[in-house]
């Protein structure tokens, strides 16, 4: 698969009108001859955020957030520009054109896809042997004791592997499949693992539960085993492949992004069933891990959607050890974490199916951030009865409160414990410092959270990314006079606006522009103020271009006059700066005559 042509861009961008956009995911009021709404990308009470449909264009004033129709599908769906583009294709019903691509890429996209339709074709097959099959009665039994109806299996597109070692194969090959694409897809293997041996269904005798892309594309499978063997393992799940990364999933987000966006909260069970439960009781922020702990991509997924992570794992030791080894994943990311405790022996499948959604909510609701639930876990165990218990736990909470990225909240959780323990606040401090016995980059630590990135501008160079968007002749003038980069880095985005061939007397941004702007110039550009005609906009921008020669030239006068004060210079250089002196003095006084 190719790059998107840019006349696939161009159309989905004419046909997707920004009001008609954003009014499909929360109202809008109409402000005069704009829109406004509470913003759906930070807390705020007042609505600040405001849709311009004459330049087709949003941007928060409080948050700074902005753009086009794209870069608001980007935002709010949190996806790439590729996927937004394909996203507003699909809802404006208009084909996708490409340009060509490189051989590699076409092969590897090719491949892709036909691992897509191979998940596809599997998870119907399993469905369909779950509800339909003899074999699977096992497996509907095994369900219906759990609670889940057929609906629910139908919604979540449970099925059941059946204990065959080639029925899903013969059925794949049967599709047309290759089997290289059906090893490829992970659904097979083999004994040894080698080119040339006989493969085998890697799912036998399990009821399977589909794992989903951001987009509910089935990418990979987790199945639990029917048997009763203790030796047999309780879930298999699908290898690495092109389509799946363990550590880059999180089950349930294709389903719960919106509700975990609009609660800013996450709940993050430990297993399916648990997920399911209580998203079918009516709990809908909820997400599971592949596997137990988060990792630092995990995070950093859930981090664009929440600030606070509830993590509900079981209260045995396995569950205190996955929310430990999940902490620093989820602190580097910046995100707030709370401990949900649960009655021992119950998990949120088992405390819903029993008390109902209003109890595990309490539960919910009860949560206390990670450290002040380590001290009441202490307290209730004994161990803060003695100074060797005060050590441990202070070493144990030490490491992960060092993570935590809010000074403010830092220091008010060290004044807690120091409080509580009865020690300074050094000694907390001095804990957090100490060196650890295996370092972060041995265990896969994860950074801080990157910064969100911005552009800084000066007032000259704002006013014209303001002229150059508002006027053609301003535009044209531009480019007759060299780089605006020149003079400071946000010149870059001036550069951009002025190579750009706007339509007509058009301010809306053309898709050719679209594509190379990064989000923080976009946001840039949205908050810009053409809703006004500005008199006279190419003197304005004449004046404002010879003001910022003349501050460019007066800021290297003035470094060179600093080298003069330097009496390690020698003469013959003195004189080479003095005469560069007089040359900038030309030029200020050439720039400074009338155009």
């Amino acid at each position: 698969m190719g790059l998107i042509s840019e006349e696939t861009i161009q159309r989905v961008s004419e046909a997707s009108d920004i009001v008609d956009l954003i009014g499909s995911y929360f109202p809008l009021k109409r402000a005069g001859t704009s829109f406004r709404a509470v913003c759906p990308f930070h807390q705020e009470k007042s609505p600040s955020f405001h849709v311009n449909p004459a330049r087709q264009s949003f941007h928060c004033f409080g948050c700074g957030a902005g753009g086009g129709v794209l870069r608001f599908v980007m935002d709010y769906e949190h996806v790439d520009f590729p996927s937004a583009v394909r996203r507003l294709a699909q809802r404006a019903g208009i084909p996708i054109l490409e340009d060509a691509a490189s051989a590699e890429d076409g092969q590897k996209q090719g491949q892709r896809q036909r691992l897509l339709a191979i998940h596809a074709e599997a998870a119907a097959w399993f469905h369909k042997a779950l509800v339909k099959s003899p074999a699977g009665s096992q497996a509907r039994d095994y369900l219906k004791s759990r609670g889940i109806t057929s609906e629910v299996a139908k919604s979540w597109q449970l099925g059941y592997a059946p204990d065959s070692w080639d029925a899903l194969l013969e059925h794949l090959r049967g599709c047309r499949f290759t089997e290289g694409e059906i090893v490829l897809s992970g659904l097979a293997s083999s004994k040894e693992d080698k080119p040339g041996d006989r493969i085998y269904c890697r799912f036998r005798h399990r009821v399977m539960f589909p794992i989903c892309n951001d987009y509910g594309e089935v990418i990979a499978f987790s199945g639990r085993t029917l048997e009763s063997d203790p030796k047999s393992a309780k879930y298999v799940n699908s290898p690495e492949t092109l389509l799946f990364t363990k550590g880059k999933v999180l089950y349930g987000l294709d389903k719960s992004k919106r509700d975990l966006i609009e609660k800013n909260t996450a709940i993050v069970c430990e297993g399916q069933l648990d997920l399911i439960s209580a998203y079918e009781a009516g709990i809908r922020h909820v997400i599971a891990p592949q596997g137990t702990a988060f990792t630092s991509d995990q995070a950093r997924l859930l981090r664009r959607y929440v600030e606070t992570v509830l993590l509900c794992f079981d209260s045995d030791t396995a569950g205190k050890k996955a929310t430990s080894s999940s902490l620093p994943s989820l602190l580097s990311q910046g995100l707030s974490v709370k401990v949900v405790v649960l009655p021992a022996g119950e998990d949120p499948d088992s405390l819903i199916r029993r008390d109902g959604a209003a109890a595990f909510l309490a539960l919910v609701g009860a949560a206390a951030d990670y450290f002040e639930h380590s001290l009441e876990e202490s307290i209730l165990s004994g161990e803060l009865n003695t100074p060797a218990g005060k050590s441990k736990l202070v070493g144990r909470i030490a490491p992960p409160l060092a993570l935590v990225q809010d000074a403010v909240l830092r220091e008010s959780i060290i004044g807690r414990i120091s409080s509580r323990l009865s020690l300074p606040h050094a000694v907390i401090r001095s804990a957090m410092k100490a060196p650890r016995p295996e370092s972060g980059n041995e265990r896969g630590m994860v950074p801080l959270a990157e910064p969100v990135e911005k552009i800084t501008l000066s007032a000259g160079m704002h006013m014209l990314c303001q002229i150059a968007l508002a006027s053609s002749d301003v535009r044209e003038w531009l480019r007759t006079q060299g780089p605006a980069v020149a003079f400071e880095p946000g010149g870059a985005l001036v550069d951009k606006l002025t190579q750009a061939e706007f339509e007509g007397g058009s301010t809306t941004l053309p898709t050719s522009l679209l594509s190379t702007l990064t989000a923080a110039e976009e946001r840039m550009i949205s908050s810009l103020d053409t809703r006004r005609s500005m008199p006279a906009p190419l003197e304005r921008a004449k004046l404002t271009w010879q003001g910022l020669l003349i501050q460019q030239f007066t800021q290297k006068m003035e470094g060179l006059k600093s080298q003069l004060i330097d009496p390690s210079v020698s003469v013959v250089e003195r004189e080479k700066i003095q005469k560069q002196i007089l040359d900038l003095k030309i030029r200020v006084a050439d720039v400074q005559r009338p155009f």
